[in-house]
């Protein structure tokens, strides 16, 4: 499978000291990773790449036609979705009890984190990490 290099700028390592396992952050912030970056048109040659390569897995697309997505509609964020709920693993902060009180630190934090800055869409601003973790906090 394609290699995708967007996993480390998950802000995971500011949960972890809130008690979050770092599989548990992936599972939680890669598909709003993706679908943020692809929004910003970034690694988008990359995306479709593992999108291909995951419907091309029978397991995988059986997971997605049952969830009723499409190849033609679905973009990497759903898909990973679909796949880790299928699991079932944790996919919200509020599954892995991290509330909305605490987003303002983690995205404060995160702009400190050499990991977020690999990130292929610069996150430079607060309002960047807060529109992820808005994605994910319930």
């Amino acid at each position: 499978m394609p290699s995708i290099e967007i996993d480390r700028v998950l802000i995971r390592d500011q949960l972890g000291p809130l008690g979050v396992g770092h599989g548990e952050t992936s599972c939680i912030l890669l598909p709003a990773v993706c679908k943020y970056n692809a929004a910003k048109g970034a690694n988008v040659e990359r995306q479709k790449a593992v999108i291909e390569a995951l419907w091309r897995e029978s397991e995988s697309a059986r997971v997605f036609k049952d969830k009723g997505l499409s190849k033609e509609s679905a973009d990497l964020g759903d898909l990973l979705d679909a796949i880790i709920r299928a699991l079932p693993m944790l996919r919200t902060l509020e599954d892995v009890k991290v509330g909305r009180d605490k987003l303002d630190i983690l995205a404060q934090n995160s702009l400190h984190d050499r990991w977020v800055q690999s990130n292929p869409v610069p996150l430079t601003k607060k309002e960047q990490v807060m529109e992820k973790l808005q994605m994910v906090v319930e």
